[in-house]
């Protein structure tokens, strides 16, 4: 990952459309990322957060 790279704010319905998974499978794949720290009820993830699931998860397919 390239850390120049700045990633905009998403929700979890973004990124499991991005990652072509369903929302409960992207849930699955975020609890094993042990420095993301996630509210039960957060909606919206900060860039930083986005960063760190890529970084962890690698680039979502094209």
């Amino acid at each position: 990952m390239n850390s120049n790279i700045k990633y905009p704010s998403t929700n979890r319905s973004e990124l499991a459309r991005r990652y072509k998974v369903s929302i409960q499978t992207l849930n699955k794949w975020l609890g094993l990322i042990p420095d993301l720290d996630l509210l039960a009820n957060q909606r919206i993830f900060t860039p930083k957060q986005v960063s760190l699931i890529i970084a962890h998860l690698g680039e979502p397919p094209d």
